[in-house]
């Protein structure tokens, strides 16, 4: 059986999430809801609240905001874990690569993904296949956490970390670094279809805690870093060699955000705003 974990910013997950659930599973599953209405919970705690009840054999960790748009999806996940003894995580995006330096999944120059992104009613077609070849799954270094398939046994020695993390990110990165160091897989799927209503509002109380967690993420994880992971033929100077050009990257970005925010790029951009109206 699988156990379906959400943490809700309601009472109770919406009636049209439970209805999807239990139509698109194909199998018995079991709908477990951590109420976080009050907001004293993070996700790293109410995730660990929800595995303590939990009575499946497969653990899915979904927001509140995903549905499942194949049918009889459960199979498949089921599947996979029997197909692989070695699989212990599976998600629909995540990171082939992550330098030695704070970086979240998806500003990594290698990911793969298999998902949709519904933004203000406007629907994304959020794959990409490169990693995939003829194979429904894609081995990555760590998944994003709007839906996360996990053994139950693995909790035995793996936990969400609420003594390191606060809030609501990174989650996803640190709890799949802890499956790849008990020494199990960690795969993006394809073959399974999700849909992600995501509203990005960096106002949230929640993503004040981003950069703080991403910093901790790379402090706690830094001796296994860089890390590249479903490339053939990656040697470790390769790696190595990755690892510099992308932190050059990172730091010429920041450079001209950092330009960007200046007083002197705000004052000439206002110099130049009456030049462009009369050019127009």
């Amino acid at each position: 059986m699988i156990s379906v974990i959400i943490c809700t910013r309601g009472k109770d997950i919406s009636s049209d999430q439970r209805a999807n659930i239990e139509a698109t599973a194909g199998m018995e599953v079991e709908i477990v809801v951590v109420d976080n209405s009050s907001n004293t919970e993070s996700i790293f705690s109410a995730y660990n609240k929800g595995v303590e009840s939990a009575k499946g054999d497969l653990l899915c960790f979904v927001h509140d905001d995903v549905r499942f748009r194949t049918d009889g999806w459960g199979k498949h996940i089921v599947k996979h874990f029997a197909d692989d003894e070695r699989l212990g995580l599976v998600g629909f995006a995540g990171a082939h690569f992550l330098p030695d330096a704070p970086m979240y999944w998806d500003e990594s120059p290698f990911i793969s993904e298999h998902n949709l992104t519904t933004r203000n009613g406007q629907t994304e077609t959020c794959f990409s296949t490169e990693h995939f070849g003829e194979k429904p799954l894609a081995e990555v270094a760590v998944a994003d956490g709007m839906c996360l398939f996990v053994r139950r046994s693995l909790f035995d020695r793996i936990a969400f970390d609420e003594a390191t993390f606060q809030g609501f990110h990174l989650y996803d990165m640190d709890i799949s670094m802890q499956v790849r160091q008990a020494g199990y897989k960690v795969c993006v799927c394809n073959d399974v279809l999700v849909e992600h209503f995501y509203e990005y509002d960096p106002s949230k109380p929640g993503y004040a805690l981003f950069g703080t967690n991403l910093r901790k993420f790379h402090e706690k994880w830094s001796p296994q870093l860089p890390m590249a992971v479903g490339f053939e033929g990656m040697t470790e100077g390769v790696v190595s060699q990755l690892d510099e050009y992308v932190k050059r990257q990172m730091e010429m970005k920041g450079s001209l955000e950092r330009i960007k925010e200046s007083r002197a790029y705000r004052f000439g951009k206002t110099l130049l705003h009456p030049m462009k109206a009369l050019k127009g």
